[in-house]
């Protein structure tokens, strides 16, 4: 049996009301349909006790980046390191403070005349001399013959348990297979403190010791703002806890984007931060640091104390 309002107040209600459910059907088939062609991604984790771990890599710095017996011997002043190490340092070290400008011009041509990475090499601490002994899972092995150097914000350091493919991708040397602080990495490190500048230098420190990072093979060390300081003297353990992410396929409604990096044959984060940074100081200052990779022309101190430091101070 069918109802017919009455009169025009009924009238009007049941006109309104069934515009409101009507609208409000369309407007919930128009959010659902928006949100399924986003391919919306739930995440779901699952845990696995992998066989083996493989170990990831191990980069040392020493904190000291320049010998004092190199500088002594080279009769270099306090100022040419200083003004050298600005090269290394990001951060505002208002070296130009009570300078003058003769004394700064003199300074930039001593740096035009040196072949920097010799310098940073020659007047940094070899392996040998920091590495003395290393054995991984009771197996003792030659640290240096398989080290890489890798030039960070700490100068010259050293990365330990990595090997290259013939295509350049890096991989682990090492697997653990069990929990304990005698199945892993063990090396002991002299940081020379006999050798270090009895003079504070700006990005530096004055502490001794050395800085550890642990990173994966491909990737580029984050020694700068990650990893344990280790001061000389001491037997220091690090625990590990490894978290694997596997991004979905663009063909699985996956919307993470692994794309090729320059100067790295695998994507990473960090690799990709890497290359945002060096590509905005390009932009603005038309260098690259140091220890970035690349063959563009590097930033000297002058480019870093007029530049890059503003620059990254307004960041």
């Amino acid at each position: 049996m069918a109802y017919h309002a009455s009169n025009t107040p009924e009238k009007i209600f049941w006109i309104s009301a069934c515009t409101i459910g009507f609208g409000l059907l369309v407007s919930q088939i128009f959010l659902l349909l928006s949100r399924y062609s986003t391919h919306p991604i739930n995440t779901i984790v699952t845990r696995h006790y992998a066989d083996e771990l493989s170990f990831p890599a191990v980069t040392l710095c020493n904190f000291n980046s320049f010998k004092a017996s190199y500088i002594a011997a080279n009769n270099i002043t306090e100022s040419q390191v200083r003004y050298f190490r600005e090269m290394f340092n990001v951060v505002p070290s208002y070296f130009k403070l009570n300078r003058s400008q003769a004394e700064v011009q003199q300074l930039d041509a001593w740096i035009d005349s040196l072949d920097i990475m010799q310098f940073v090499t020659d007047a940094a601490f070899t392996c040998e001399e920091t590495i003395r002994f290393c054995q991984f899972s009771g197996e003792v092995f030659d640290c240096c013959a398989e080290a890489l150097p890798v030039l960070t914000g700490h100068g010259l350091c050293w990365t330990l348990g990595v090997r290259t493919h013939s295509n350049g991708t890096r991989y682990s040397r090492f697997a653990q297979y069990f929990q304990s602080s005698d199945a892993g990495l063990s090396a002991w490190v002299n940081v020379h403190s006999e050798d270090y500048t009895d003079f504070y230098i700006p990005g530096s420190t004055q502490d001794q010791g050395i800085r550890i990072n642990f990173h994966l093979p491909h990737s580029p060390t984050t020694v700068d703002t990650d990893g344990y300081a280790v001061p000389p003297g001491v037997h220091t353990y690090a625990y590990l806890d490894v978290t694997k992410y596997i991004s979905l396929r663009s063909d699985n409604w996956g919307d993470c984007v692994n794309f090729p990096l320059p100067h790295y044959n695998v994507y990473s984060y960090e690799a990709c931060v890497n290359n945002i940074i060096a590509s905005e100081i390009w932009d603005q200052c038309h260098c690259r640091l140091i220890f970035q990779l690349g063959d563009t022309p590097t930033c000297k101190p002058k480019d870093m104390i007029t530049c890059v430091q503003p620059f990254a101070s307004d960041q």
